[in-house]
């Protein structure tokens, strides 16, 4: 599903734009308002940026964010069981039903107190934290394996024998890997932790109650220096145009090339993410007028921040390509989608020979599982990220120095990418002593 909110091309009597949303759902496209409207100032294009703005009907910045909220906790809830394509009147009934804060399009079957306080969770933390529509999506999965486990479970149920039995059931009946376990023990963590703060339950085991979870960390996909400038230089073939590549173990295979323009702009999208550390959330949302000189102004979507970013040549000379073009909302760069553009990666960085095998350990269903693939087929937009995190700490760059472009908060974050640069220069040293012994 996607859902998007913007500003109606069309001012009203006081100057305002009506706010429309556009949903996608399985085929089904549903545009309508939301029946506010708000001044473009005001407008970040997704929220209202302004704490304390009123629009001319006298309603606030808080109750139209709270609105926006809820429309994707509800649709985010309702697409959970949906299987089939569902009618546009459907949709239409379900943004009506929650502008007006009608409770009676609820997901149907019958289910326990806990649920019905758990969609108060969802809905309450989602406007008191601003949630991503990723992040209710992420809850609405988690409640989908709840009910799967037992619609009607109580609070009660949660001691350490049914904690314990509902990450079996996730584990060997849902065959959800250790890690994807552990994020749903966590979410299960929050909500219970949430529900004895309200005084809905007294059962407190899941704040006594460790259990051990067998994760392996991913290992941290980056491209090298190397990797990195032959990628930005790289000569892109014309569609249809059959090149020869090999797989890690040497095989020779053929593959044409799909579409030349598409790869292109992936290309310097994502050496753009790796020029200036931006995620791909922040990279789609820079406007022209977010760059100011030497300097790029970000206020990151996941963490709020407002972070200065110094661009340097490589920044400077993709923004310098698409000056003359025009892009909707002011944007600086030709943005494709998420989803698209790590299938042009891929493709790009397998054009380009990235194929080291990379081995990869997780379990799943209690058992150890190890799967070795290519390079490029494990490199995703946030590879950008990585790639300007990795090279920066490797090339003696102070972590707080990284961290003041990157706005982490904290050195656990870092903490994986301080490792990988450790590594890095310690082989660099070794290839360093072996020249001068020779």
């Amino acid at each position: 599903m996607a859902i998007r909110f913007y500003l109606d091309n069309r001012p009203n009597k006081a100057g305002e734009h009506p706010i429309r949303v556009s949903v996608s759902m399985k085929g089904t496209k549903l545009l309508s308002t939301i029946g506010h409207s708000v001044s473009p100032d005001a407008w970040s294009g997704e929220f209202i940026c302004k704490a304390k703005y009123t629009n001319s009907k006298g309603t606030t910045a808080k109750q139209i964010n709270a609105d926006i909220m809820r429309l994707k906790a509800h649709f985010s809830e309702y697409e959970v069981n949906l299987t089939d394509r569902p009618p546009k009147m459907e949709l239409q009934l379900l943004l009506t039903a929650s502008l007006k804060r009608d409770s009676s399009m609820k997901l149907s079957g019958k289910t326990t107190t806990l649920f019905k306080h758990l969609d108060r969770f969802i809905t309450e933390e989602s406007l008191a934290g601003q949630w991503a529509y990723s992040t209710i999506r992420c809850w609405n999965t988690f409640r989908g394996h709840l009910m799967k486990f037992n619609p009607f479970v109580t609070y009660e149920y949660f001691n350490e024998d049914g904690i314990n039995h509902f990450l079996a059931f996730l584990r060997y009946e849902q065959k959800l890997t250790e890690k994807t376990v552990k994020k749903i023990h966590t979410h299960l963590k929050w909500f219970l932790s949430w529900a004895i703060r309200k005084r809905l339950t007294k059962e407190t085991s899941i704040n006594i109650y460790r259990p051990k979870f067998k994760v392996v960390e991913k290992p941290v996909i980056f491209l090298t220096k190397e990797e990195l400038m032959k990628l930005y230089h790289f000569p892109i073939p014309r569609r249809g145009t059959v090149v020869t590549l090999r797989d890690f173990e040497g095989r020779r295979y053929t593959k044409k090339v799909r579409c030349r323009e598409a790869l292109a702009k992936t290309r310097d999208l994502f050496c753009f993410c790796a020029f200036t550390s931006l995620r791909y959330s922040d990279m789609a949302k820079v406007r022209r007028t977010d760059i100011n000189g030497d300097y790029l102004y970000v206020t990151t979507q996941k963490t709020n921040d407002r972070i200065p970013i110094d661009l340097n040549a490589f920044a400077k000379e993709i923004i310098e390509k698409y000056k003359n073009r025009s892009f909707p909302g002011g944007l600086a760069l030709p943005v494709i989608s998420n989803q698209r553009m790590n299938r042009h990666l891929k493709e790009l960085c397998e054009l380009c020979g990235f194929n080291e095998p990379i081995s990869r350990v997780y379990y799943r269903s209690g058992q150890r599982v190890c799967e070795t693939h290519a390079k490029w087929e494990m490199v995703g937009t946030h590879a950008g990220r990585r790639t300007f995190i990795c090279f920066a700490l490797s090339s003696g760059i102070p972590p707080q120095v990284v961290m003041k472009w990157t706005g982490h908060s904290d050195y656990k974050t870092m903490r994986p990418y301080i490792d990988v640069a450790a590594k890095t220069k310690s082989e660099a040293m070794k290839v360093f002593e072996e020249a001068m012994r020779r």
